[in-house]
């Protein structure tokens, strides 16, 4: 068996066990130091003085095995090498089986430290999970339902932020805030915040190395938020740049709008706060009752997030189909590889939209309404 050496004391030890045994619980110095403890333990066979008493043991093991001894007759004969040898070597093995206890005593001991520690937090998890079941019905309603401050109060502190930054004059800070209130009621997006003919452009730009590309009807525009709905509006603003691709599609247009798509001259969206209204109709039509619980039967003048779930009770009501599709991430799956399975779905919406589109002779693709959990 391959002997392993201690690095600071140059002992050898029979495996690893033991040296890690000696590490933990025995003197250990570099024999080179300037600075070494006194040499207490003496070799009863000869003058050496050894700093370790297990250091005293492996000599005369190694050295004194087969040593004769020579007896003087005005001394008491000492015990034999051999003697002294095999009674070193039984205390070293005596020594060495406490110190082995004592290092799986301590092994267990940490087992059980650390078997402990898991059932600590299980249980903290469990009494988090039980004092999370156990909120009431209006604090899940408060961090899901979004901030509880009104359209009109978040719209005031955005205009002092950006009047603040400089982003607005003294003059348009004192107009907006004497109009606030009207601004916010009017039905109709504002047109700062609409950015039309963006799908033609994008149908110009050169493919590269893009091999194919799907684009959504030109009629759809960008809408961002303005100062007047930012930080929370993301889900009406997505709604709105679905209808405006509705408003250019034949089948919509007039059921919707209540105009044909060639006329050119009303392309209006509706603003949040008309938004906000219809969402309000479809749930009192009986549309989404548990989402409106959620939002404790009230949506206008709030600055509550909505999503898909309201979206849809609001086109339902206008008697428009839709489906909605929730993408979970597979357990079996890594989560940086999962995102893959929604835009092959994406890709495949558009292919399919694409080619029923041909097939009927029209060039209509109308975007997806996207948003996470």
């Amino acid at each position: 068996m391959e002997c392993v050496k201690c690095s600071v004391c140059h002992r050898k030890f029979d495996d690893t066990t033991l040296l890690s045994l000696h590490h933990e619980y025995e003197i250990c110095f570099d024999i080179n130091s300037s600075s070494l403890p006194e040499a207490n333990f003496s070799c009863p066979l000869c003058n050496k003085r050894c700093y370790d008493p297990l250091v005293l043991q492996i000599h005369v093991n190694e050295v004194h095995d087969q040593v004769p001894v020579q007896i003087s007759e005005s001394q008491p004969p000492p015990p034999t090498a051999a003697a002294t040898s095999d009674s070193l070597y039984a205390q070293d093995l005596e020594r060495r089986e406490r110190m082995k206890r004592q290092y799986e005593q301590q092994a267990t001991s940490e087992v059980c430290v650390e078997q402990w520690q898991e059932d600590e937090d299980a249980h903290i998890a469990r009494m988090l999970q039980e004092e999370e079941n156990a909120q009431s019905f209006e604090e899940f309603q408060n961090r899901h339902g979004g901030s509880t401050r009104t359209f009109a109060e978040r719209a005031r502190w955005n205009l002092d932020k950006i009047y603040k930054n400089k982003s607005i004059s003294q003059a348009k800070y004192e107009e907006y805030k004497m109009k606030l209130d009207e601004m916010i009621a009017q039905p109709i997006e504002t047109t700062e915040s609409r950015s039309t003919d963006i799908i033609p452009m994008i149908s110009k730009l050169p493919m590269g190395n893009i091999l194919d590309r799907r684009l959504c009807r030109p009629g759809c525009d960008h809408i961002s938020a303005t100062w007047l709905d930012q930080g929370w509006a993301c889900g009406y603003k997505n709604f709105q740049m679905l209808l405006s691709s509705l408003r250019s599609d034949p089948q919509y247009s007039m059921h919707l709008f209540g105009h044909d798509v060639s006329n050119q001259v009303n392309r209006d969206i509706p603003s949040v706060s008309f938004l906000q209204k219809l969402i309000e109709k479809a749930w009192t039509a009986g549309f989404d009752s548990d989402g409106r619980q959620q939002f404790n039967n009230h949506l206008v003048n709030s600055t509550k997030w909505i999503g898909p779930t309201e979206i849809m009770a609001c086109l339902g009501h206008l008697n428009i189909k839709t489906e909605l599709f929730d993408f979970h991430q597979p357990k079996n799956i890594e989560k940086s590889i999962a995102y893959k399975y929604l835009f092959e779905w994406v890709r495949k919406y558009f292919q399919q939209q694409q080619q029923q589109q041909e097939n009927k002779n029209n060039n209509i693709i109308h975007p997806l309404y996207l948003q996470h959990e």
